[in-house]
């Protein structure tokens, strides 16, 4: 196994205390035996960097930082990874055995630059509950902004690319918060190929509170992933345009009417849904 090429997994930490002991083995324990894990411990103020700091494996290498948010200790591994595939992996997941093998696999076989594949929704113990998530054979980058399901299931989990997909900037958007992931995910799709492999590989642990439902965020996030999508030239197609876009729209009148119960917010949002494609808000609001 010698002749494996070395994959560097990023691992950003933020009071993971409980978990990353079992992320860091999760990866140490690969069958792909040619890994480092890059653990970016971003200011916890618990012991994470005590638990990943009392790891003894010279395959792991931990970064201090001050506290900076998910995607700047994610590009910051990026930055110290020496592997020749990049993979990610939260401090609170883990990779099933063979993960890395069957990804590294996939590219091989294919020739793809990316490779991700389908996922365990876990409880806080990580025990699956109910079947795995499935992503996206193809169009990865069209069901991403059309939002019609998970392309990629937990990509900040998931994602395995080549390093060279990274050589010339693209990172991780610190602007971004909750849609940072998917915004990767358009960043790669929109220059490179990817390829899923159909089973699931790593298990995703849902832990109560981890998602935030602030809605000016959630408008925030989606009109700045809109703008890339256009600067990545994924928009040029008009009437794909005026879909993604309504879709865009319509999501943000849902979030501020449902989950935030301010209908004044929502319906400027959904007006410039129907005005954009009134078709989908018909559908929308009668089912058909």
């Amino acid at each position: 196994m010698s002749q494996q090429p070395l994959v560097s997994v990023v691992m950003p930490a933020y009071n993971a205390e409980r978990y990353i002991a079992e992320a860091i083995r999760s990866v140490l324990a690969q069958s792909w035996a040619n890994v480092e894990v890059v653990v970016v411990n971003d200011g916890s103020k618990d012991a994470t960097a005590n638990v990943a700091h009392s790891i003894n494996d010279p395959r792991v290498h931990v970064i201090d930082k001050p506290n900076g948010g998910v995607s700047s200790a994610r590009n910051q591994g990026i930055d110290a990874a020496r592997g020749y595939a990049i993979a990610f992996l939260d401090a609170d997941d883990a990779m099933e055995p063979r993960a890395i093998e069957l990804k590294m696999e996939a590219l091989a076989r294919t020739g793809a630059d990316w490779a991700f594949s389908d996922m365990w929704t876990c409880d806080a113990a990580l025990r699956p509950v109910g079947e795995p998530e499935r992503g996206s054979d193809t169009d990865h980058a069209r069901i991403v902004l059309l939002g019609e399901g998970h392309a990629v299931p937990g990509a900040g989990s998931n994602l395995l690319a080549r390093a060279h997909c990274f050589a010339d900037g693209l990172r991780f958007d610190i602007a971004l918060s909750n849609e940072a992931d998917k915004d990767m995910v358009l960043g790669l799709a929109s220059r490179f190929k990817g390829v899923r492999v159909p089973e699931p590989l790593f298990r995703y642990r849902v832990l109560g509170g981890s998602m935030s439902h602030n809605i000016a965020l959630f408008e925030r996030d989606h009109l700045l992933m809109l703008r890339k999508a256009k600067e990545r030239g994924l928009l040029d197609d008009e009437g794909f345009a005026r879909d993604v876009m309504a879709r865009c729209f319509w999501a943000i009148g849902g979030s501020w009417w449902r989950n935030a119960r301010r209908p004044l917010k929502a319906l400027p949002w959904i007006a410039r849904a129907a005005v954009t494609r009134p078709g989908l808000v018909i559908n929308k609001l009668f089912g058909r």
